[in-house]
């Protein structure tokens, strides 16, 4: 079992979102155990994720990847750290130097700029995407 634990502040507000974000969960429970962190502030995420020993922010200064070439650093990760990926989602604000000097990896999911509500589901979506490139079936094309 593959184990993400989502590091993000505040709630996910939107009921809709909330739902999408909810079925890819579903899509991937067989598989992976998908974790959430809420964090009340900065200060709560930055003490939480530094106690971790691997992750991975989500910035727009980050790498940038295909989807096939996220699949494959993906499970290149999964298997050097136990099975066991977290992965943070700034505020408002981005992600603090200090966080950003400790993570693993810095990645990009867009040169736009996103509501972290809306890149919790972009990122669990691109997860499930690189799960089926992974298992080689024809949801990406």
């Amino acid at each position: 079992m593959f184990i993400v634990k989502i590091f993000s502040i505040h709630k996910t507000k939107e009921k809709w979102l909330q739902e999408a974000i909810c079925e890819y969960e579903k899509r991937l429970k067989n598989n992976f155990l998908i974790k959430w962190e809420i964090c009340k502030d900065e200060a709560d995420l930055e003490k939480k994720i530094l106690n971790e020993s691997f992750f991975i922010c989500l910035d727009e200064k980050g790498q940038k990847l295909t989807s096939l070439d996220f699949s494959k650093k993906l499970f290149e990760f999964f298997q050097s750290n136990n099975l066991k990926i977290n992965f943070l989602i700034g505020s408002d604000v981005g992600i603090s130097k200090k966080i950003k000097d400790k993570a693993s990896f810095v990645l990009s999911l867009s040169d736009l700029t996103f509501t972290h509500q809306m890149i919790r589901l972009i990122l669990i979506e691109q997860i499930y995407r690189a799960y089926q490139i992974h298992e080689n079936t024809k949801y990406h094309k």
